[in-house]
Formats: C-alpha cells, structure tokens, sequence
C-alpha cells in the first residue's frame, strides 16, 4: 500500500519578473517565503517535484531549497520550472546542483513568445537558459508551452523547436485559479482552434518511435476530451497522491483548489488528509473541467498496467487511421 503522496508543485517564491498574458501570479507580491530549512517537513514518499513560482530563480537561497529537498526526500525527481529569463543565475545553479531536470517555459517562436510573456528579448534569453542547462550536463531538458487563445497555432511550432534542440517537449491549456494563475477565463483557447491544433500535435507524438511520446499523446487525448466537455478520463487523488505546497508552507490538494489543507509548518501532510476526509471527498468528486500533468501523472503511474494498455490502444488507433488515410490518398484504392 502507498504510504504517503508522491508528486508536488512546490512554488517556492510568487515573485515574478515576467507578465505573463495567461498568469496573474506576478500581481501577488512577495510575502514571506519558507526558509531552506522548512522544506525538512515535505514528505519523504515524494518521488516527483516540480520547483515552481513565480519565478524560482529570483531565490538567491534556491540550491539551498533544493539541497534541502534532496536530503528530505532522496528519491525524489526534482523538476526546476523557469521562464529562462535568467540564465545567468541558472548557471550559477548548475554549478552547485547537478541531480535536477530542467524546464523552461517557451509559448511560441520570437516575437509570439515575447508578447504572451509580456518581456522583450524573452525567447532569445529562454533559448540561452536551454543551452545553459544541456552545457553544464543536464541530461534532463525540456521546454514547456501553455495554449492560450494567443498561441493556438504556436504549439506545434515549440513541439518543431524541442525536436530542433534535442529537448523534451510537453503542454498544457490555459487553467483559472484562485491561489495560483487568477481568473484566466478571457484567455482560455477557443475549443474548436485548440482541438485542431491538439490533434497535429497528438499525432506527432503517437508517430514517435518512444514509448514515452506515446504517453504524451494519451495525455493529448484527455486534454481534447475534457476540452469538450465530456468527463474526465480517470479519477483525481489530488490532496492524497499530489499536493500543492505554497510560498508560505500552505498545503492545497492542487493549486486550482481554493482551500488549504494545513500549514506543513504546524502538521504533517498524513495529518492534514486524516482531518479533510470531507475536503478530500470534494476533490475527488470535483467537476472542475482541468487536465494537468501534475494530477494525472500520478494516477497513471499508480496504475500503470491499466494506462500502458490504454496507451497502447490509443497508438494502435493512430497507426489505424494513418494507414486508413494513406490507402484513401492513393491512386487506384
């Protein structure tokens, strides 16, 4: 039996130096901040954890929370999640912490990346943040993109970039909330656009030779199906497999949730999901229309047998329907 949550988002400052068209976290301010040291009570099951912010990178004490999560939690994967607006102090990381994956945020090629981040020169020092990190030996590189209704066509053109870099590439779709992005219903992508561009992408990524990719386009798929308002393809553990821990030590059961769980500074997370079973019960019967790696991650994993068959299912249809679509192109069929 599991024996404590596996995956967090662990926003480690709201300070921010982009103004992102799709995020409000910049308008948060600073506030106090968990020292280091704090990090000592984040669960030790933890086996994914992705370092966030706001803008991590604006820490000057961020190797010390990442040694500090290392020494807490020694299996975990950690996951650095920057805009690249500052490669300089991303080298300086590097230089003292190596055992970390890097991701950097990129939502379109030049011009189109700068505006939705609201930064000029922002795509060409993302672009150097990504060399940085694979010159300094980082094995681990990926970029990540957020569809808006800004981008929709854009998205391939990133997944182009990624394939270009030799990096990992992954996306999500605009999402509200009030703790974390802010009302960002003006900027969700229109779902007919967003289903067009999501299926190029899919295929892309059910053609690829990695089985991997062929997870990401399952992942795809999920995205589409909730896009269109069907339900959600699995259940969510959110606030029991996954937690979203804030720059005050705030425990939410995900960051679209609008109500904490405790204060990992004054209990333990075993003790704060033995006393939100009534919260916990909500999340898991939450109809909010979401789709996001952090929460679906887990619940694959956990059942992995059961998702390595729908995966496979969902590569055979693809393979199916290119074979189809070929004979129906050519001459003579």
């Amino acid at each position: 039996m599991q024996a404590g949550p596996t995956d967090a988002v662990v926003a480690v400052t709201y300070r921010c130096n982009a103004r992102c068209s799709m995020c409000d976290i910049w308008r948060k301010g600073s506030g106090r901040e968990l020292a280091p040291g704090d990090y000592a009570r984040m669960p030790a099951s933890l086996r994914q954890i992705n370092v966030s912010g706001g803008e991590p990178l604006l820490r000057d004490d961020l190797a010390e929370v990442i040694g500090a999560l290392e020494r807490q939690c020694p299996r975990a994967r950690i996951v650095l999640s920057t805009n690249g607006l500052l490669p300089a102090r991303l080298r300086a990381l590097l230089e003292k912490v190596r055992n970390i994956a890097v991701r950097v945020s990129v939502d379109g090629v030049g011009r189109t990346h700068d505006e939705i981040r609201g930064t000029a020169g922002a795509f060409d020092k993302a672009m150097e943040s990504l060399e940085i990190a694979k010159a300094q030996g980082i094995v681990d590189v990926g970029v990540c993109a957020t569809m808006s209704r800004r981008n929709i066509g854009a998205i391939r053109e990133v997944q182009d970039l990624a394939a270009g870099r030799r990096v990992q590439f992954t996306f999500t779709v605009t999402h509200s909330s009030p703790v974390f992005f802010g009302d960002q219903s003006g900027q969700e992508p229109p779902p007919e656009a967003a289903l067009k561009a999501m299926i190029d992408v899919q295929r892309r990524f059910y053609g690829s030779r990695r089985p991997k990719d062929w997870f990401k386009g399952y992942f795809v798929g999920g995205m589409m199906t909730v896009l269109q308002g069907r339900p959600r393809p699995m259940g969510c553990r959110a606030g029991i497999d996954f937690f979203y821990l804030d720059p005050q030590g705030n425990v939410y059961p995900c960051h679209l949730w609008d109500r904490p769980m405790g204060n990992i500074l004054e209990k333990t997370h075993a003790e704060m999901v033995a006393e939100n079973s009534a919260m916990l019960s909500s999340v898991g019967a939450c109809a909010r229309r979401c789709w996001m790696t952090c929460t679906v991650a887990p619940e694959m994993r956990r059942r992995l047998p059961v998702f390595a068959l729908k995966v496979g299912w969902g590569k055979a249809l693809h393979h199916l329907r290119t074979v189809s679509k070929t004979d129906e192109n050519t001459p003579g069929k």
